[in-house]
Order: structure tokens, then sequence, then C-alpha cells
């Protein structure tokens, strides 16, 4: 078992690999009675298609998601209801573009929750009248979903950004006529294939005694492996430009809402580490529209409410989306302004700086927060970086300012939702 201990900040993980190369990290403190345990698999919404043993398999959309809702479903179960009930623990689970997440919080007897967790991912009974039945759930979600304008302008201008690479334009929930095809048997299949040992961690957070929890596992997973099957996911070459320029749709929207995609194509940068160029765009992101930039009291001066910004780094790109509702000329020319002649003080890079440490340290304070740093960590750099805070200290103000004085935010992508009426 291998000792991961965070320099400067005297805490430490612990993590090993099983036989069959599945990761667990264990996190043992002493700050609650409580314990949070998940399973994460690297497959999420964003797989459109994978090769098998060479062979091209398209995927449906809302596959991962319409997955993860027949793995965590408890009702079907009835032992395993009532021993949840009596345990008082919280299951729970969610699919994102990169990972699907199954977890449990609880704070009685942690070996029969991990049991009960690991039985749902790992022996998933998917029988075909429960496929049928769940569609009818997820029909619903999805009418939910296409009645919320803001993941209404988030696929529109995802897909008016990306030509080719769809895996962040894609509702995580899929659309009705995709999960009208969906069977149990393919969804048994994408399971062997996308929950592998290999391609999966488990995270578990709280006070126990991790040699008893360890030894509990390795029995769990004595003599089981992957099959052979070389599995590999596939992602179309993008373009660097952006697909649509500008856009207009009708809704029945109180006012306007307008919505403008930069996309930075990150081969301009390739001599910065992708970790570090990461944080670099996220530090001035935050410094052009977090709190303490005042956009917002600016454009509520304009007339523009309920402005927001999202940063996502997508493969070989990283974008930024800002919206606001109200007059689409003032919000256009407001944002397109704050692009030119961007100055950021030396004072507020480190400034920002320090605000990463300090949410680093405070991520330990809370076991559910420890658990989504270390599942964000393996997703993002395929393991845990132990010496975070000292590469954020050694983050560089010249090399930072370089790079927002040489990006292009002439690559974007407007979307106007205007009212029907």
């Amino acid at each position: 078992m291998k000792k991961i201990k965070f320099k400067n900040i005297n805490e430490i993980l612990y993590e090993e690999t099983l036989p069959n190369k599945l990761k667990v990290i264990y996190y043992n403190t002493k700050k609650t009675k409580n314990f949070y345990i998940s399973i994460s698999t690297l497959y999420g919404a964003g797989v459109t298609k994978y090769k098998k043993n060479g062979k091209l398999i398209n995927i449906i959309p809302g596959t991962a998601h319409f997955l993860e809702h027949r793995i965590m479903d408890f009702t079907k179960n009835k032992r395993a209801m009532k021993l949840i009930s009596d345990l008082g623990s919280m299951p729970n689970a969610y699919t994102m573009h990169d990972i699907t997440n199954y977890n449990i919080f609880g704070g009685t007897d942690l070996n029969k929750n991990l049991m009960l967790l690991l039985d749902r991912v790992f022996n998933p009974n998917i029988k075909e009248k429960d496929v049928i039945s769940e569609k009818g759930i997820i029909s619903e979600e999805i009418d939910m979903e296409n009645d919320n304008l803001n993941t209404v302008m988030l696929y529109k201008a995802m897909n008016n950004t990306f030509t080719n690479d769809k895996s962040m334009c894609i509702p995580v929930l899929g659309e009705k006529s995709d999960i009208d095809k969906i069977t149990s048997d393919y969804l048994v299949e994408i399971y062997k294939d996308f929950y592998r040992y290999d391609k999966m961690h488990i995270v578990i957070c709280g006070n126990f005694n991790i040699d008893e929890i360890s030894q509990y596992i390795h029995n769990y997973f004595q003599n089981k492996f992957d099959n052979n099957d070389k599995i590999k996911i596939i992602y179309d070459k993008e373009s660097d430009k952006v697909k649509i320029d500008y856009l207009e749709i009708n809704r029945d929207v109180v006012k306007d809402k307008t919505g403008i995609v930069f996309k930075i194509p990150l081969n301009d940068f390739k001599k910065i580490k992708n970790t570090d160029l990461n944080r670099y765009l996220n530090i001035l992101f935050t410094c052009m529209y977090g709190n303490t930039s005042f956009v917002k009291t600016n454009l509520e001066k304009l007339g523009i409410t309920g402005f927001n910004f999202l940063t996502k780094r997508i493969n070989n790109y990283f974008v930024i989306i800002l919206s606001g509702s109200g007059e689409s000329k003032k919000f256009i020319d407001f944002i397109i302004k704050s692009t030119k002649n961007i100055k950021i003080s030396k004072l507020d890079f480190e400034s920002k700086i320090k605000v990463m440490i300090s949410g680093l340290i405070l991520d330990f304070e809370d076991i559910v927060n420890i658990e989504s740093f270390i599942t964000d960590q393996i997703k993002l750099n395929g393991k845990i970086i132990k010496n975070a805070k000292n590469e954020l200290l050694s983050l560089d103000y010249k090399i930072f300012k370089n790079i927002y004085k040489n990006l292009n935010f002439n690559n974007k992508s407007i979307l106007r939702i205007n009212n029907s009426n």
C-alpha cells in the first residue's frame, strides 16, 4: 500500500492497486464520526463511440445515465433496501460527461454499507422489465431538463462551438428517441465494456481501520478480473474554429437570454504542463468574471441579470461560457470589451493562488469534499498529485501574463434565446 503525504498540509492518503488493477484510496481521519464511500468509473455521457477489439461501436446518447439508474436502484432488492433503511445511510449516484459515480454517506457500520455498494455496482441485475419501466421515469426527467433554460443554453452553445467532437454536446439524459432504443442486453454489454477494473476506483473516507477494510476488499475481489477485450474510446478530431458564429432561437422566456462561448485551442500552449495550463486559465477567468470582478454589478447597471460563467476543459480545448438575461447587444458589447486590454496585477494573481491553496486545505475538513478532490485528481490527471500546494506556489506570473496576452478571443460563438412572443 502506497502512502501519499501532502507536504505542508499534514494530511495522508493511502492507495493500493488490487491484482485486477482496481484502485482503492483510503482517507482515515478522526475529524468525523461519519464515513463516505464512492465507486467511480471513467465512463460518462461524453463517450459517443469506441472500438472493441478493433470494431467501431456507436453509443446511444443517454446510455451512461440510464445504466446508472439501473445499477443504483435499491428498490428492486428488498433486502438491500431494508438494510439501507435500518442503517440510516444515504445512497446516491450521478452521471457526468466524463465519469459515473456511486456513493453512500453513513454513520453506522461501514462494512455493511461497503458491501451494499460493492454489490450494487459490481453485481448488477439488469432486467428488461425494469429497463422498460425506467424509460417513463427518465422521459419525465428529460421533459424537466428541456424546460430548464440554462440546460438548453449549455447544449445549444456547445453544439454551436464544436463541429466534430461531441463529447460535451450531448445531454447527459439523452433524448426520448434515444432511450426508446435502449434494451437490457445492450446495457449489459456497455456495462461489461466500461465498468472495467482498470478504469474504476473506490474511495473510502472516515474513521476506520484501513487494514481491516483493505482485507475485506481484497477478499471481495479475489479471482475477479476483466476479460481480455481491448476497449478504446474514440474522439473525433476537432476544428480549432467554432462551428457557428451566431445563432438565434425562440423560446417562451420573460427576458432574452444570451450566451457567448470562447473556444481556446490548447495546442497554442504546448510548452506548458497541462495541469498548470488549466490552473492559469481558471485563475484568469476567475479574475475576469468571478465574484470579486464586479462584472455582475456592472452588468446589472446595464439591465443584465442572471450573469453566469462556466469553464470546461474538453480534450484539446478550453472553453468559457458566459450568459446573461436582458438586452443582448449590451451584454455582447460588455463581454467583448472585457476581453480587450486585459490587465491583472501580480497581487491579484497571487491572491487567487492563496484562495486555491485555502480550498485545498479546507477540502480535508470534509469527507465529501475530499472524496470529490480525489476523484477529480484521478479523472483529470490519472493520479493524485501530492504536491498540489507546491505546484500552485510555483505558478509564474510572467507565464500567466504571457498566456492572457496571447489568447485569441475572436474565436467565439454567440447564442441568443429570444422571446417567442
